[in-house]
This record gives structure tokens, sequence and C-alpha cells, in this order.
């Protein structure tokens, strides 16, 4: 366009920087120190739990599978207790099953009344009984 023209029917326009490049970042924060992660285990039992929830909610183990992302297959050998889910996997079926799959481990070695640790025998103690029995 000339200039005459410009400054009849033209307006006069500035670039500006786009906004995200003007804002400066926030500074990060530091880290709010997290949990030790909690030790979890399946249930005994969690085919028979996954079974009878997606039964009593009328799924086919192709409708659940679909749901969850995994092949029926997968699902199959689960129920049967051939395979263990991951971790991922096992709350995705808690939710969608509305079960308890997932719960604490317990400790090993340590009682559930009193908290008094449970030893076992030692290496001398089996060589004693060992040596008893022989005599």
């Amino acid at each position: 366009m000339c200039r005459s023209c410009a400054a009849q029917y033209g307006k006069r326009v500035t670039q500006r920087q786009p906004q995200s490049a003007v804002q400066k970042k926030p500074a990060p924060r530091p880290a709010a120190p997290r949990p030790p992660p909690l030790e979890v285990e399946l249930v005994e039992n969690f085919g028979a739990v996954i079974r009878r929830a997606r039964e009593n909610l009328g799924l086919s183990r192709e409708a659940l599978a679909a749901m969850l992302g995994v092949k029926e297959t997968v699902l199959r050998r689960i129920e049967a207790g051939q395979l263990q889910p991951d971790l991922a996997l096992a709350k995705r079926l808690e939710r969608a099953l509305g079960v308890r799959l997932l719960v604490e481990a317990a400790e090993e070695g340590v009682a559930k009344s009193g908290g008094k640790v449970e030893r076992g025998l030692t290496l001398g103690e089996v060589a004693e009984i060992r040596d008893e029995g022989e005599e």
C-alpha cells in the first residue's frame, strides 16, 4: 500500500510480543517431602474376588477387559490365579469393580498382637537339634 492510501484507509498497528514470551515463569517451589510408599500386596484369593465382582455386575470378561484396556486372556489368567496383576492394573480393577484387592503388606516377623518380633531358629540352634537327633 502507498503512504497516502495507508494514511487514508489504514490504521497504525504496533507489533506486540506474545504474552507467553513476556510473562516470567514462577520460581519452582521446593518439593514437599513425600511419605514413603506403602507396601501393598494382593488379597489372597484375588482371582475369585475379581470373578465374583465381575459376575455380580453382569459383565463379561470381554467387556471388562475392554474397559480396562487389557486382553481378555490376561483377565482370564488373573481370574484363574495364574497371573498377578501389576499395581496399576490392580488399582484399575478395584475402581471398575468396586472391590478391595490391595491391602497393606504385613511386616514379616512382627506379630500382630503386642508388636513383639517372632524369632525363628538360629543356625546354631539348628545345628544343636541335628546333633541331638544323630546320637
